[in-house]
C-alpha cells in the first residue's frame, strides 16, 4: 500500500501545474497529506497562511497557500534522521544521461531510409526522477537490496529529417524539408521499478562510502510522441508508434557518498518486434542522489 500512496502522490505533484484552476494544497491534500501546519508554524508571516506537508520517501514537499500566491518547498525530512547501523541504498534522487541505440537493423525498409533513427547523442537525454526507495538490509549495513520507483523521461534527438508515423501494419520513416528544419524527435516517458543488489565499502574511517549496485529495472511506458519544430512552429503526434509497452534493462552504478555514474543497457527493443527497426536502447550518465 505504501508504494501505491507514494506514486499518487507524485502523480499528485506532476498534475499540479495541470490543474491551475485549484489550490497546489488543495490537489495534494487529495491524495497523501502528511500533516496540516497552523500558519504560526509556516516560513510566510501571514496569517491567512495555509501550508500542506507531503512525505515522498526521504524529502518532505511543503506547499503554502497565501495571498503573495502558492509556494512549493522541497526538502529533506529532518525529523527522521538516518539509522548507522540500517542499511542505506542509493537509487533515489535525480539522474542525467546520453541516450543510444544499439544493434540498430533497418534491414525491412527501403534502403533509401537506412539509418532514419540515427541519434544526435549529444542532444539525446535521459532524464529520471527517482522519488521512492525502498531498502532490505543482508548483511549489516554494508549489502542489501534496493528498490522503489520512479520516472524516466527520454528523448531520442534525429541526426537525419526524417519523423516517425505509424502505418497500419509498421512504423514508417516520413521524410522532411531539411530547410530551416531545428528540431525532429522521438520523446518516451516510463514508470521503472528496480531490483538491485547494493555493496558498500567504507573509505576514510567510514567518513563515506564507496557503493556498486547493479540489476534489473522493470518499466512500463506512460507517454510518447514525435516532435518537428521549423522555426517557431512546432508539431507533435502522439499516436504511440509501436513502441513496446513494457520494458526492462540492466543497470549498474559506481559511486561515492551521493554522487555516481551509472549505465542502462535496454533487454527489450524499443519496437515490438516486426512493428519497427530492431534498435537497443542504452543510456550512460550521471546520478545526484539523496
Amino acid at each position: 500500500m505504501k508504494p501505491v500512496i507514494l506514486t499518487l502522490t507524485a502523480l499528485a505533484l506532476i498534475t499540479l501545474n495541470l490543474r491551475a484552476q485549484q489550490s497546489p494544497a488543495d490537489v495534494i491534500s487529495a491524495f497523501a497529506v502528511v500533516e496540516k501546519v497552523s500558519p504560526v508554524d509556516t516560513v510566510v508571516n501571514s496569517a491567512d497562511a495555509d501550508t500542506s506537508i507531503v512525505r515522498i520517501g526521504k524529502k518532505d514537499v511543503k506547499v503554502i497557500d497565501h495571498k503573495g500566491g502558492t509556494e512549493i518547498i522541497w526538502g529533506k525530512d529532518k525529523r527522521h534522521r538516518h539509522d548507522p547501523d540500517r542499511f542505506d541504498g542509493h537509487w533515489e534522487g535525480i539522474e542525467f544521461g546520453f541516450n543510444g541505440f544499439d544493434k540498430e537493423d533497418y534491414s525491412m525498409y527501403n534502403p533509401a531510409d537506412k539509418d532514419f533513427m540515427s541519434l544526435n547523442q549529444g542532444k539525446s537525454i535521459e532524464f529520471n526522477l527517482n522519488f521512492y526507495e525502498l531498502n532490505i538490509g543482508l548483511a549489516k549495513n554494508y549489502v542489501g537490496l534496493v528498490s522503489g520507483m520512479g520516472f524516466s523521461f527520454n528523448n531520442y534527438r534525429f541526426d537525419n529529417p526524417y519523423t516517425l508515423l505509424k502505418g497500419q501494419s509498421i512504423t514508417e520513416p516520413v521524410a522532411l524539408n531539411p530547410e530551416n528544419l531545428s528540431k525532429t524527435k522521438l520523446a518516451v516517458s516510463y514508470l521503472n521499478v528496480p531490483l538491485l543488489l547494493e555493496f558498500q565499502i567504507p573509505v576514510n574511517h567510514n567518513e563515506g562510502r564507496l557503493f556498486i549496485n547493479g540489476g534489473i529495472v522493470g518499466g512500463v511506458k506512460i507517454g510518447s510522441h514525435t516532435k518537428v519544430k521549423y522555426g517557431d512552429k512546432k508539431d507533435k503526434d502522439r499516436s504511440g508508434f509501436n513502441l513496446n509497452s513494457f520494458t526492462y534493462a540492466a543497470t549498474a552504478r559506481i559511486g561515492y557518498k551521493d554522487i555516481s555514474l551509472f549505465a542502462k543497457y535496454s533487454l527489450t527493443p524499443l519496437f515490438q518486434t516486426g512493428k519497427g527497426p530492431e534498435l537497443t536502447p542504452f543510456t550512460i550518465g550521471i546520478s545526484f542522489l539523496d
